[in-house]
């Protein structure tokens, strides 16, 4: 089956873009398989924009939308957004940065994260992609990456020591959590599984991430 529907990552969460000539139920399915097969990377209160909803969703449409998003914890909203919200518009340098005054949402990226680029982040960011060296995220709760972390990673930056970063290959040149800082060994084995860090005892351990 074709997919009709997209979930981008913005600044204040996800948007939501589909083809206007495709039925709703068809929308609506491809949009619960895109949910479940990601669940545990989309943070409860997560908004998706849904641009022109009242152009293309009857009432009765938008409220089945509501109903099936609020299973998982997610809300959404009509809008319109324009590019300069968009990561691939943003400055090599900096991907982004929080909202002052804006409710905390997980940050989602779309693409691998280059030397030199850096995200900055009061919530929860996840990068589906790699973060290749001289790369930083600064993240204020949990940092994850859906690839090789290779740069440096800083997550529970505001002194969340709960914090924990996760990725399919953990091997950062520096790991941080809250203020404590591990560096990753002079010779990286590539891990077979995904890895985990986060605090334990007072030092920040990596472990396998389903344990």
């Amino acid at each position: 089956m074709n997919e009709v529907i997209a979930l981008k990552g913005i600044r204040d969460g996800l948007q939501l873009t589909f083809s206007t000539s495709m039925d709703f139920d068809l929308i609506l399915e491809q949009l619960r398989a895109k949910l479940n097969s990601a669940t545990e990377f989309f943070t409860a209160g997560t908004m998706i924009h849904v641009p022109d909803a009242s152009r293309f969703f009857t009432p009765e449409q938008q409220g089945k939308l509501t109903n099936m998003l609020e299973n998982y914890g997610l809300r959404w909203q009509e809008s319109v957004l324009d590019d300069s919200e968009e990561y691939e518009d943003t400055p090599d340098d900096e991907i982004a940065k929080p909202v002052p005054g804006c409710e905390t949402q997980a940050l989602i990226i779309t693409k691998t994260l280059r030397g030199g680029q850096k995200v900055i982040y009061e919530g929860t960011v996840v990068v589906i992609g790699d973060v290749n060296p001289g790369a930083e995220i600064t993240a204020g709760r949990d940092i994850i990456v859906l690839g090789a972390c290779r740069g440096r990673a800083h997550a529970g930056a505001y002194g969340n020591r709960q914090a924990t970063i996760t990725a399919n290959k953990l091997l950062a040149g520096q790991i941080r959590i809250a203020g404590l800082i591990a560096r990753a060994p002079d010779i990286l084995d590539k891990p077979a599984y995904v890895e985990t860090a986060r605090i334990i005892d007072g030092t920040v351990m990596i472990e396998p991430a389903n344990r």
